[in-house]
């Protein structure tokens, strides 16, 4: 038999072997394996591509609905503060004309009291007139030691109520 050799630098049928399955092998493999896996590898990476412009595609749309639902929020705001704004003065002016027609009223129920009082005074002044005449006969007649006709009499009637007049 052949002795072994110690000297590892000389080629040997094994390694010829190995080195001619290795080459095969590798030959398989880019022949039928590689082409797969590039394909494989290469719609991983459209797919990758593919979502990552997705997401930055629904970045961007969440970001203008942000802003969309943030102007729609102010106008809410603005539209409230108007709103109550618009209450205020539709209260105020409420408020000013319901304390319009009270002054009106209050004036006009004084103005109604004070013709009351006017045309009661008036009617007080004309009893007392009247009753101040029939004294006035009464008395004439006590003087006088007889009974006074107030028709015959009337100067003496219409004297002693400007008289009375002066008075006041």
């Amino acid at each position: 038999m052949l002795a072994a050799s110690n000297d590892f630098l000389i080629p040997n049928a094994t390694l010829i072997v190995e080195v001619a399955v290795f080459l095969a092998v590798l030959g398989i493999l880019a022949r039928y394996v590689y082409p797969y896996l590039a394909r494989a590898i290469e719609r991983r990476q459209q797919q990758i591509a593919q979502s990552m412009r997705d997401a930055a595609e629904a970045e961007q749309r969440l970001a203008s609905v942000r802003e969309e639902v943030e102007r729609m929020l102010e106008d809410a705001r603005t539209q409230a503060r108007e709103l109550g704004s618009h209450a205020q003065r539709d209260a105020a002016a409420d408020a000013d004309e319901i304390r319009a027609r009270a002054r009106q009223e209050a004036a006009a129920f004084v103005e109604q009291a004070r013709g009351d009082i006017v045309a009661e005074r008036d009617r007080a002044l004309r009893e007392l007139q009247a009753q101040y005449g029939a004294l006035v006969v009464a008395a004439a007649g006590k003087v006088l030691g007889e009974a006074v006709d107030p028709a015959a009499h009337h100067t003496l009637i219409e004297r002693s109520l400007q008289s009375l007049e002066t008075l006041r």
